[in-house]
């Protein structure tokens, strides 16, 4: 039997986050947002900016509205055998937040933000790791994303992409 795979992006997949982020993404992980900008800002500045981030994502992703269905497709792809996983720029602790919230939790996970081995989106790194732990060949996996960036991280792992 041949092993497949469904792959979720997180924010704008899973849950509605990006408009409580203000209706847009970084479009970078947090990580080499803030490798940027520390240039320029002092550190102290950038600590106290990160300690109320984390706090308005605690909210956000324990508040925001899973997207319609997600459950229910869930669901349908354990009982068709798929294998399942999620890979985010989003940090570890962000991803289990939305994680505790479904029915039928997504047991492999990966942070490309806490991942500093991994490249961010638009490199394939998240999905070809993801495809690795589940034994998948890109050819037996199917991906849903919803960004240009995860998009362009999708279809070079030579996977099935869905927007």
């Amino acid at each position: 039997m041949t092993n497949k795979a469904f792959i979720f992006d997180l924010d704008g997949v899973m849950i509605d986050s990006e408009t409580w982020w203000g209706g847009q993404s970084l479009g970078q992980t947090i990580n080499s947002h803030y490798q940027q900008l520390k240039k320029t800002q002092p550190k102290l500045l950038w600590d106290k900016y990160f300690l109320k981030l984390n706090q308005k994502a605690k909210i956000i992703y324990n508040q925001a509205p899973l997207t319609p269905n997600i459950n229910d497709l869930i669901q349908k792809l354990i009982k068709d055998n798929y294998r399942l996983a999620l890979v985010s720029g989003s940090t570890q602790q962000w991803i289990n937040y939305v994680v505790m919230r479904l029915k039928f939790p997504i047991k492999l996970t990966l942070s490309l933000q806490d991942r500093q081995d991994l490249q961010p989106k638009p490199a394939p790194d998240g999905y070809l790791e993801a495809m690795k732990k589940l034994g998948v060949k890109p050819k037996n996996a199917i991906i849903l994303e919803d960004s240009q960036m995860g998009l362009d991280s999708a279809k070079a792992t030579g996977a099935y992409v869905v927007c």
